[in-house]
């Protein structure tokens, strides 16, 4: 491996046979690692000395050879030593030590992603009851606990456990303000949704700039128009406009006529000629809504003033002119 190292020279990156060649050295006769597989467990881990970089690498790769070979005990020893804890509960609850696995869940577990591995395998393991209590502490502990609370929410509902899949469900949605966790919480809440609706509308119109788009979906899905609205007036996400357009063409035409003209005109404006062309489909939009509404008149006049400003925009020029 060292000589095909020095073979391919600058071709590969620095160090990356360095992993390879430590396993081949070191086998599975390095004291360190011999010591770990006996069980004796310090923080120098299975190392002599400081730990490398692809340590953790190198601990996995190890981790699934004892698995294979089913060493149980040498790979509960080597998880630990090597702080792979996720691993090692998982472990312990697929050789049945399931009330070790809790111990360590309630008092150890320190991330929501960490309580989702350790919840999800106690589930599969059967252990049912065990992963909800599992998952209902990871959402105690702090970081991103969309996926964990989705999850649960998920569970409970297969469980027949409806107020803790309500729960749960609305907790989801005030992580992640979109469509889909709106509409679980609508399908788990039954009677309830028309209360529970109304809260989660209220959150939506709360004025933060995170999840425009999510907030977008729930509102037009409600034929909230005016709310869809009042999100992309100050949004710079063309889609996300569009999508509003196309939803509010018969209800607020006059808002629809503005908000096309002015994207029209941004790109216009900013003389960016290889835009032209979504410009013209902006401006076809507003066209199509001054006819509906009757006011040709109108859009003829708005048009001349384009040609008129514009004027010296050789490649705009024909493509305003094929608007009239």
């Amino acid at each position: 491996m060292k000589s095909w190292r020095k073979k391919l020279g600058d071709s590969v990156i620095d160090d990356s046979f360095e992993m390879a060649v430590t396993a081949a050295v070191q086998g599975w006769d390095y004291p360190p690692l011999v010591r770990v597989l006996q069980g004796t467990i310090t923080d120098k881990g299975a190392w002599d000395g400081k730990a490398p970089d692809y340590a953790d690498e190198l601990a996995l790769a190890r981790l699934n050879i004892l698995k294979r070979r089913g060493r149980w005990q040498e790979y509960l020893y080597l998880a630990q030593a090597e702080g792979q804890l996720e691993l090692y509960n998982i472990m312990l609850i697929h050789l049945g030590r399931i009330q070790e696995t809790m111990d360590y869940g309630l008092n150890y577990v320190s991330s929501p992603p960490e309580a989702l591995a350790i919840a999800r395998a106690l589930y599969d393991h059967s252990e049912r009851e065990q992963s909800i209590q599992i998952a209902e502490h990871g959402l105690t502990l702090e970081g991103s606990k969309a996926d964990l609370v989705k999850w649960l929410r998920d569970q409970a509902v297969v469980m027949g456990k409806k107020e803790l899949a309500l729960t749960a469900a609305e907790r989801a949605f005030h992580e992640e303000l979109n469509l889909e966790n709106y509409l679980h919480v609508a399908q788990i809440a039954g009677e309830q949704w028309p209360e529970r609706r109304t809260v989660l509308l209220d959150a939506l119109r709360q004025p933060k700039s995170f999840y425009q788009s999510g907030k977008v979906d729930v509102f037009l899905h409600e034929g909230l128009i005016d709310d869809a609205i009042a999100i992309v007036e100050s949004s710079e996400n063309h889609t996300l406009i569009e999508s509003v357009v196309a939803a509010a063409l018969t209800l607020q035409p006059d808002w629809v006529i503005q908000a096309c003209q002015r994207q029209a005109e941004y790109i216009i404006n900013k003389g960016q000629t290889k835009y032209y062309g979504r410009a013209v489909n902006w401006l076809e939009k507003a066209r199509t809504t001054y006819r509906a509404l009757g006011r040709e008149e109108q859009w003829q006049t708005y048009l001349n003033g384009l040609l008129s400003l514009h004027w010296r925009k050789s490649t705009l020029v024909p493509m305003l002119k094929a608007l009239s």
